[in-house]
């Protein structure tokens, strides 16, 4: 043996030296005649005498013939093939390459294509690989591969080889770039090879169907390396249609396609499971593409019950009912399938998990639970009622409690349906909120979708309409049709009449309106009188912004009386209407009020409600003050005349320009135009009582009460009194003061930073851009260096780490916007130089 592969290196070697030092054309071509010979099993004519040609030939497929393929190559002349009398050398070399051992053959044009440098060796490379793709190549190489298991010998040849396989687009478009080929392109290549596994695949369904043993390894392998390297979704768009065709009619694709599918090793696994489960029309159909397997092997069960379901969430609803509509499917996957359900009510209801994961993470186990009850089955519901229930409530009071609206409506309609769908004849929840569209499709998730086979099977047949009338049979009810037909539509119209215009109706009341100020603090606190209170609330914004003089003595009264207001006779915009009595007191008494408001937000009696009043007037109060007097009456720009004002002395030259300028501008349409006056500086009237504005809602915040807890359950009054200080800090822009506040609210901000309440996070993160723009870039960059560098730092975490996508989009802002600061400072510096 030892003696046979000694004489072949032999003939490898004189070939190498025949083609390296050829005298002419036709002794390469004798040379490569002969190497063909021997890859096709012929008896070959050189001076070795081989005694057995079979023996030879296998030995010299497998050790040697990818080495002369490769000395093949880089002896490769241009004259052997633009001569037309080489025709013959060039059908042998070709020949060589797609008529021996394939897999040998697509490992060396792979490997030249990715070494050699742009020449005509690199050109002739892809030409053979463009020609072995179109040969089948694909197929002779995945039939080699499945004719028996792979063995410690060739398991490191396979890897090796599915790796070519698999990356062969990413390597020709590496190297070849725009000269690339459309075959190499993964539109074309990978749907040619799946093409080649579904024929190779219907070939061993054959061998089975003879009772005879296959072998799918090596089509499982290479499956899940072209899903590892990122073509998963091209891969199933391609394979799922041929197969579902097979799994429908014939139980032997079902098991060919289980073994395919799960024999993918477990680090591929993931991607090519995901995959298919996005492109499975139909949850049924899980059962017959992986079968049972899930009870069996447990990286399939890991995926399908814990990763895919709560470490991943995707917008893909698709994915989440082919999971849990194979898991409620079978009475195999009962016990998975309960366990899975109650995990997810589990996590969806625990109060940490809804303050650490994102609304999407959060939505998406929501989902499932929707798409869980439509599985449920009488027998479940009878072992899992009282488990379940005692895991909803807690959840739904976290829900409650949340201070995301979005939260609240979501939790509250998976708290209605599932205690309808565990105990449909027992006491119902009952909530009130938005039932829009995002509720109706939640609640639309519990309907199992129908198979898409049956419904194209009843489109089809949809034009066949079948009478089983007999001719001359009339029914009661088409009796009754033509009864009302023959009825004149016009006898019983009331169409003609005219309505009666009543949009000038106004209502009539005994109750005069009041004139001054304390008669309408007379009338707000008339409780057995709503018609009065109605009117004076009406009127109340007006007298305090007609009659500001003199409210300084009364305004801490009657900011007291508006803030106990309660509607209790449902009162026509109640709420806008003390808002904005709040706002134009606290505008005009601005000092009293303030000091009134900030001193009792902290104070025990008062409801939530009040509480985020008082954060909404002094916000909206700061806003007003800050605006310049006068800004808030809008004027319009005077539209120009065609007519032209008489001049002193029109004969002069500045008389006829004059008359020529007036006609273009009166014949001129501007669209904006700006201002015709210089801008009159005027005096920021929220500078003066800025501090009270701001110090004192900073006093108490982390002081718990009996009824009050801001760093705890009531977050939300936390996160508003942090838009409030945001919104303050940027009312007092250009006042002496900002840097004080802006230095005390990130001091303020520091502590609560990394609170547990997404609301409290976006609240942060919108005062940390109001200071950045509110400060001018010399302060912050000077006496407020520090502060910003550590901000910079967090909001650089915020951007990389948060949960919740928002968060880090205002992270992403507040950076942008700090950077925007350091470049103008910088540019400024510059040129002052």
């Amino acid at each position: 043996m030892n003696m046979l592969r000694t004489r072949i290196r032999l003939y490898v070697k004189e070939t190498e030296n025949i083609l390296k030092n050829h005298k002419n054309v036709e002794e390469v071509t004798n040379c490569i005649e002969e190497f063909y010979k021997i890859t096709q099993g012929y008896e070959p004519t050189v001076k070795v005498k081989f005694q057995d040609i079979c023996f030879i030939r296998e030995v010299f497929l497998a050790e040697f013939y990818p080495v002369l393929l490769k000395i093949f190559i880089e002896n490769l002349e241009v004259e052997w093939f633009s001569n037309p009398h080489h025709k013959h050398l060039s059908e042998v070399f070709d020949k060589c390459f797609l008529d021996g051992d394939a897999a040998s053959s697509f490992t060396v044009l792979i490997r030249c294509v990715d070494n050699l440098d742009i020449s005509f060796r690199l050109n002739k490379c892809v030409f053979l690989l463009e020609k072995f793709l179109d040969n089948h190549g694909l197929f002779r190489i995945i039939q080699t591969g499945c004719k028996s298991p792979p063995d410690s010998s060739v398991d490191f040849v396979w890897d090796d080889l599915i790796s070519l396989i698999a990356t062969l687009p990413d390597k020709t478009a590496n190297k070849l770039q725009l000269q690339n080929s459309e075959k190499f392109y993964p539109l074309q290549y990978i749907p040619l090879l799946c093409d080649e596994m579904m024929r190779m695949l219907r070939n061993q369904h054959e061998t089975l169907a003879s009772s005879k043993d296959i072998h799918l390894e090596f089509i499982s392998r290479v499956i899940g390396k072209v899903c590892v390297s990122g073509h998963s979704a091209l891969v199933w768009k391609t394979l799922v249609p041929p197969l579902e065709r097979g799994v429908r009619e014939d139980y032997l694709w079902c098991r060919m396609t289980e073994r395919v599918v799960t024999g993918v090793p477990d680090r591929c696994l993931e991607c090519t499971l995901t995959a298919l489960l996005s492109h499975i029309p139909w949850y049924g159909l899980m059962d017959k593409f992986i079968g049972d397997s899930v009870s069996r092997k447990q990286k399939i069960q890991y995926l399908l019950c814990t990763k895919l379901l709560f470490h991943r969430h995707s917008q893909e609803i698709h994915l989440l009912q082919s999971i849990m509509g194979y898991l409620g499917s079978s009475h195999t996957r009962k016990a998975l399938f309960v366990k899975v359900m109650r995990d997810l009510l589990a996590v969806w209801g625990d109060s940490s998990a809804l303050r650490h994961t994102s609304v999407e993470q959060h939505l998406y186990i929501t989902k499932a639970l929707f798409i869980g009850l439509g599985f449920l089955q009488e027998s479940h519901k009878e072992e899992i009622r009282e488990d379940f229930i005692q895991l909803l409530m807690p959840g739904i009071q976290c829900h409650i409690g949340s201070s995301d609206h979005r939260i609240r409506k979501i939790g509250m309609a998976l708290a209605e349906t599932m205690s309808a769908a565990l105990d449909p004849k027992g006491q119902q929840l009952k909530f009130e909120f938005p039932r829009d569209e995002e509720v109706e499709y939640l609640v639309s998730l519990t309907v199992p979708p129908e198979d898409p086979g049956l419904l194209d099977l009843a489109n089809e047949m949809g034009d066949v309409q079948i009478n089983l009338e007999k001719p001359g049979e009339k029914t009661q009810e088409d009796g009754e049709v033509k009864g009302d037909l023959n009825i004149d539509p016009d006898l019983d119209s009331d169409d003609d009449l005219v309505p009666y215009d009543m949009s000038n109706d106004t209502k009539f009341t005994k109750v005069k309106q009041p004139k001054y100020i304390r008669d309408c603090m007379e009338g707000l606190i008339s409780a057995d009188e709503p018609d009065r209170l109605e009117i004076c609330l009406g009127v109340t914004e007006a007298l305090i912004r007609k009659n500001p003089d003199g409210l300084a003595e009364i305004a801490e009264e009657f900011a007291k009386i508006l803030l106990h207001l309660s509607d209790r006779y449902s009162t026509k915009d109640f709420v806008t209407l003390r808002f904005k009595s709040l706002v134009a007191l606290t505008v005009h008494a601005p000092e009293q009020v303030s000091k009134f408001l900030t001193s009792q937000f902290y104070e025990r009696n008062y409801n939530l409600r009040q509480r985020m009043d008082i954060l909404e007037v002094l916000g909206g109060a700061a806003q007003e003050l800050s605006q310049p007097v006068g800004s808030s009456q809008s004027t319009e720009h005077e539209k120009p005349t065609n007519k032209i004002t008489p001049l002193q002395n029109q004969n002069s030259p500045e008389g006829w320009r004059e008359i020529v300028r007036q006609r273009i501008e009166s014949k001129t349409r501007r669209f904006a135009k700006g201002a015709q006056k210089d801008v009159v500086a005027s005096k920021n009237r929220f500078g003066a009582v800025a501090g009270s504005f701001f110090y004192p809602l900073m006093a108490n915040f982390d002081r718990k009460e009996n009824t009050f807890d801001m760093m705890g359950e009531d977050s939300l009054v936390l996160a508003r009194l942090v838009y409030t200080l945001g919104v303050i800090l940027y009312a007092a822009i250009n006042t002496p003061a900002i840097k004080q506040m802006a230095d005390r609210l990130l001091e303020f901000l520091w502590v609560i930073r990394f609170h547990s309440d997404v609301s409290v996070r976006h609240a942060v993160l919108f005062a940390v851009s109001m200071v950045i723009l509110s400060v001018p870039g010399h302060t912050l960059l000077t006496d407020l260096h520090g502060e910003m560098m550590e901000t910079k730092h967090w909001l650089e975490d915020v951007m990389e780490k948060d949960v919740n996508a928002e968060s880090r989009k205002m992270a992403i802002q507040s950076l942008m916007l700090l950077e925007n600061v350091i470049k103008q400072e910088f540019t400024k510096g510059g040129d002052l130089t």
